[in-house]
């Protein structure tokens, strides 16, 4: 670690992937010595817009839970922001509960089945505490013949459509707004865009989607949820799609300790050979190399099969996954705006032959 934190003295730019990467070693860890000493260095030495950073992704919550016990070292003022952070979230997490729970009792009322995708599910799932995953809004999957019902539901009841007409080929309504709780909802009849190359195959369409999921409960509510294994696919790849339409944000570094935490609570049930057998999805295959390898790369988590993985596709070469992890380091982690003027490289982004896919693809739809 005083290696590390003295590598990182020398490059500014990366003190806040030194501390965010400690956050996800102490994550993963389900046993063995703490670090949370080596976490609290790191979040000390941070420069103060390396710290924004780290709170702007949503961390401050597992920051604090992480820190608590030595508080004494920890700067007051970085502190008191920890604190604040996570009253925040533990006040919205409940207000985002409290909406999903009502829109899935809209939904039992016309015998629609409910599965929580992304925040709402994870955050119950595979964190010690739900408040530590932050969301923006709830996203619930429907079958898509209830969507205009409980969409006209919704609206009777009060809430507000919002600015946003997604098209026909997006995978979701116009985001509905509980006017109460200020928090959004959105409907989903599908995983991805329809023109998104994530569905070509069968691994993300309704037949997998609904022989991978499984019966749970949210407050005493019948849910359907994503297995481990058809979760961590997932994650992978809206991960990669929103780094590839959105560059980079600090909330994107929340998809890693998603990932973290999946493979602790799980562990070891998930099933990666299983994952390799149906995934049959190119792109939802380079992005799970590239998230695994990268966790790997830093000794976060065990891997997965890399070389089955890096056989199975061929968007991410042993040349191209360096330059792609180093840019996770510097950009995502290491709190660095993009400004160069052609587009961060991501799996398949400069892949010829990705490239002609997508566009014959788009066309026809």
């Amino acid at each position: 670690m005083a290696r590390d934190l003295a590598t990182a003295e020398r490059d500014p730019g990366l003190r806040i992937a030194m501390l965010i990467l400690e956050l996800l070693r102490h994550a993963a860890r389900s046993n063995g010595p703490d670090g949370s000493g080596q976490v609290s260095e790191a979040l000390t030495r941070a420069s103060d817009s390396e710290f924004k950073w780290a709170v702007e992704a949503g961390l401050g919550p597992l920051l604090l839970r992480t820190v608590r016990d030595q508080s004494t070292l920890i700067p007051v003022s970085r502190y008191e922001v920890l604190l604040s952070s996570d009253l925040t979230a533990r006040l919205l997490h409940a207000l985002r509960i409290d909406a999903a729970t009502e829109v899935i009792d809209a939904c039992a009322s016309f015998g629609a089945p409910v599965t929580l995708l992304k925040g709402i599910s994870i955050s119950e799932q595979y964190y010690p505490e739900g408040h530590l995953r932050t969301m923006s809004d709830v996203d619930l999957l429907l079958p898509v013949e209830a969507i205009p019902v409980v969409e006209a539901e919704l609206l009777r009841r009060g809430y507000g459509r919002g600015p946003e007409h997604p098209g026909e080929d997006s995978h979701h309504g116009a985001p509905l707004l509980d006017r109460e709780r200020q928090v959004w909802i959105e409907l989903h009849k599908g995983l991805f865009p329809r023109s998104s190359g994530l569905l070509s195959g069968e691994a993300f369409g309704a037949a997998s989607i609904a022989a991978r999921s499984e019966e749970s409960r949210c407050c005493g509510r019948a849910v359907y949820r994503l297995s481990d294994e058809f979760q961590a696919a997932y994650l992978a790849a809206t991960w990669v799609l929103d780094l590839t339409l959105c560059k980079f944000h600090p909330s994107f570094a929340t998809a890693l300790f998603d990932a973290v935490l999946l493979q602790r609570k799980a562990r070891p049930t998930v099933n990666w050979d299983q994952v390799l057998d149906w995934l049959d999805n190119e792109m939802a295959l380079a992005s799970l190399h590239l998230m695994l390898s990268y966790l790997t790369r830093h000794g976060i988590c065990k891997p997965a099969p890399p070389d089955r993985l890096a056989r199975a596709q061929s968007l991410v070469g042993g040349v191209a996954l360096p330059i792609m992890h180093a840019v996770l380091d510097r950009y995502l982690l290491g709190a660095r705006a993009w400004t160069l003027p052609i587009p961060p490289p991501v799996p398949g982004r400069y892949n010829l032959r990705r490239q002609f896919l997508k566009r014959a693809l788009r066309r026809s739809y």
